[in-house]
């Protein structure tokens, strides 16, 4: 069926999803607009290069996929969108997000992996119903602070990015259970985190760092800590009390050297 007739079925069965993925789409039939009471729309694996207008007045949206598309920036319109739970624009060449994605206050889940982001804006922190949080595959160069007022995280990836440092304020983020930091640039690690006791994966492969803190020993709860690929020259003692480790990578695959 072509999209002007999954869009006429749909209005005239009422249905509340609409599958739009896999189209070939360049831009929305103008007909979208009518499906007032639609919550879930899934346009992914298309070739949308800006953010379509008739989105923005499917105001009952709860779900919105829009992954493996070509947008380049998202409209401050987008916080119309306030029944928003779960927003996927992975793998697009988003450079920025505007200030207004923080208007989207019932976000359960954020996915914006494999963009171009160097930064997250101020407003990222009002999203306090988040509890997964993907940014792997940008270019983050640093968090900001405000990322500590989303403590219903309990998913949060950053791997492959440029991170140099965590702000303290990572800390605050008690209720992590997977914490995914490779392959960035870290040389160490706050003492905050530490407060992350939940946390049953942690992730900090491919970085540059060389120690750890000894408040990694407060992470009892971990069963899997990933540290291969860090020129690492000891561990903290305090690393005996990781009681429920079942996996501890401490490989360097550094041109072919032996793994310990």
């Amino acid at each position: 069926m072509t999209p002007e007739e999954l869009i006429e079925q749909a209005k005239d069965e009422g249905r509340k999803a609409l599958d739009l993925s896999d189209q070939k789409l360049t831009d929305l039939p103008d007909a979208i607009a009518e499906l007032s009471n639609l919550t879930t729309l899934y346009l992914h694996n298309n070739q949308l290069t800006q953010f379509p207008s008739e989105i923005l007045q499917l105001t009952r949206l709860s779900t919105l996929f829009l992954r493996s598309n070509q947008l380049t920036q998202l409209p401050p319109e987008i916080n119309a969108l306030t029944c928003l739970t779960e927003l996927d624009l992975s793998s697009n060449p988003l450079t920025h997000l505007p200030s207004e994605i923080g208007s989207l206050t019932n976000l359960t889940a954020l996915e914006l992996s494999g963009n171009q982001l160097a930064q997250l804006p101020s407003e990222i922190g009002s999203l306090t119903n988040l509890t997964m949080l993907l940014l792997s595959c940008n270019q983050l160069t640093q968090l900001p602070p405000e990322i500590g007022s989303l403590t219903n995280l309990t998913t949060l990836f950053l791997n492959s990015n440029q991170l140099t440092q965590l702000p303290p304020e990572i800390g605050s983020l008690t209720n992590l259970t997977m914490l995914f930091l490779d392959s960035n640039q870290l040389t160490q690690l706050p003492p905050e985190i530490g407060s992350l006791i939940h946390l049953s994966e942690l992730d900090l492969s491919d970085n540059q760092l060389t120690q750890l803190p000894p408040e990694i020993g407060k992470l009892t709860h971990l069963t899997q800590l990933f540290l291969n690929s860090n020129p690492l020259t000891q561990l903290p003692s305090q690393i005996k009390a990781l009681a429920h480790l079942t996996e501890l990578d401490l490989s360097l695959d550094l041109h072919g050297q032996n793994r310990p």
